[in-house]
């Protein structure tokens, strides 16, 4: 059972042993997806709260010990983190006493060297226990952390989602089975004594399982789930067996706090979950990191203003067919990438581009999302099939450039009879093509996987939102290309 405030763990023992106790405290931070300043937070009663420089005062209250952990997913999408590349974190996490940290697979859509360099700038450990690159911890990463507080001995491992094969955006980089890491460094940390163990975690929910509950309750000496990764705006904490999981919560509009009490024996007696929220009011903020944040936002808000082209009439897309705003989009990544096609996906597309003058932030609009372009080369028979699945998926039809499909409608779904390339050479089962998808797409963004049934796949580290920038910029005035006769129903 999920709580959202103040989740006790009942691990007070019967009998437990009288005398001096030890009191250790852990924070956590979590998802900050770019929300790094204070705002006016809806959740709180449009208090203003949130970001470093609250959480930098907040800790500055604290009289006893304490841990702080950083989950990572620090992108998300929104423009203050993405446009930038998360520059963000060195400038402000800098200054905070993190005691460790870890990433998400969100933290390497631009490539490992990309987060590297974030690391590496930070004074804090990341540990990821189950990452590997050419089958070695990737530097500066570590396996594990251990700290001591008063005389609790405090050990940290952490584990990111393994991707599937075929979806490898990072040449090299591979995810270990997080259950078997786990055993692994659980074991290891025994060894070592320590008095108690926590899992920095970004593993996430599959339709086949895999999430924090399970490995809680598959790996046993767990005492502690610290979760990121999820994307969900409220805390929330579970017990399995003897394993507390939290989450913060993202955005860091309020910290997590765990309350952990040992007794004179090192033995763990009770550990207690609250949500501390980071309001202004209560803990003013940090002056310097204010004055940090307010120039990463004035940044970033002339990039977003920043004209890019104009359109004679409203560019309108659609979940249900193929739109004037899809062709245009698709048609920008297929000139780019010079191969058979280029695809999208319609619900990646979130809303119309306006008449008249368009901004970095209208396109930032329509397409939120930080997606990097893929090359697949795939036989006919393979990309017809998941085209066929696609067309077939709810709200979220194809956008296509390069090639024209035909198809039946039948009583089964829609089948496809024909893809024809815009050269006029009809697509063979057994001949092979190249397209220039997006890494959701290959995840399974269209509800499907059929995409990663590839021959080869190599990621440019590209952002599909940097191609359709220069495309719209160098139009000047856009044309957007026909939307009709791509998808042919035929009798």
């Amino acid at each position: 059972m999920r709580r959202f405030w103040g989740c006790l763990l009942g691990l007070l023992l019967a009998g437990c042993a009288g005398g001096e106790r030890t009191t250790v405290d852990v924070f956590f931070a979590a998802d900050v997806e770019g929300f790094y300043f204070s705002r006016p937070e809806p959740r709180l009663d449009n208090q203003e709260a949130g970001g470093y420089g609250v959480l930098k005062n907040f800790l500055q209250n604290r009289s006893t010990p304490f841990l702080l952990f950083d989950g990572g997913n620090w992108f998300g999408s929104s423009a203050e983190g993405t446009l930038f590349k998360g520059a963000y974190v060195p400038v402000l996490a800098q200054g905070l006493p993190f005691t460790a940290g870890t990433v998400t697979d969100n933290d390497l859509v631009y490539g490992w060297p990309a987060a590297r360099n974030i690391v590496k700038e930070l004074s804090y450990p990341f540990v990821v226990s189950n990452l590997r690159l050419d089958n070695q911890m990737p530097w500066p990463l570590h396996d594990y952390q251990i700290r001591t507080v008063g005389n609790i001995k405090i050990g940290i491992l952490g584990l990111i989602s393994p991707w599937k094969k075929g979806q490898e955006r990072l040449p090299g980089l591979t995810a270990l089975d997080p259950v078997q890491t786990a055993q692994e460094m659980v074991a290891l940390l025994k060894e070592k004594e320590v008095d108690f163990i926590v899992v920095l975690s970004s593993l996430v929910d599959t339709a086949s399982g895999g999430g924090n509950a399970a490995l809680a309750a598959e790996v046993e000496g767990i005492d502690l789930i610290l979760s990121s990764n999820q994307d969900n705006e409220n805390p929330e904490s579970e017990t399995v067996h003897k394993t507390l999981i939290v989450y913060p919560g993202s955005k860091l509009d309020s910290i997590g706090h765990i309350a952990l009490q040992f007794d004179k024996n090192r033995h763990l007696r009770q550990m207690t979950f609250t949500d501390e929220p980071l309001l202004k009011e209560t803990y003013g903020e940090d002056e310097a990191i204010a004055q940090q944040a307010a120039q990463l936002l004035a940044a970033t808000r002339k990039q977003m203003n920043r004209p890019l082209a104009k359109a004679q009439a409203e560019i309108s897309t659609s979940l249900t067919e193929q739109s004037p705003l899809g062709s245009l989009l698709a048609q920008c990544l297929h000139k780019w990438a010079k191969l058979d096609g280029a695809i999208l996906n319609a619900a990646s597309i979130r809303s119309p581009l306006p008449a008249g003058q368009m901004t970095e932030f209208d396109l930032y609009k329509a397409y939120p999302y930080g997606d990097n372009i893929t090359f697949v080369t795939l036989k006919g028979e393979a990309l017809t099939k998941a085209l066929q699945a696609s067309l077939n998926a709810p709200d979220n039809y194809p956008q296509i450039a390069g090639f024209n499909v035909q198809y039946l409608a039948t009583s089964q779904g829609k089948r496809i009879t024909r893809v024809t390339l815009d050269n006029g050479r009809i697509v063979r089962p057994q001949e092979t093509y190249r397209v220039a998808v997006t890494d959701h797409i290959l995840a399974g963004g269209f509800g499907h996987e059929e995409f990663i049934n590839a021959l080869e796949f190599k990621s440019t580290f590209v952002e599909a939102r940097q191609i359709m920038r220069g495309c719209l910029t160098r139009q000047k005035t856009v044309e957007v290309p026909s939307s009709a006769g791509r998808w042919k129903k035929i009798q």
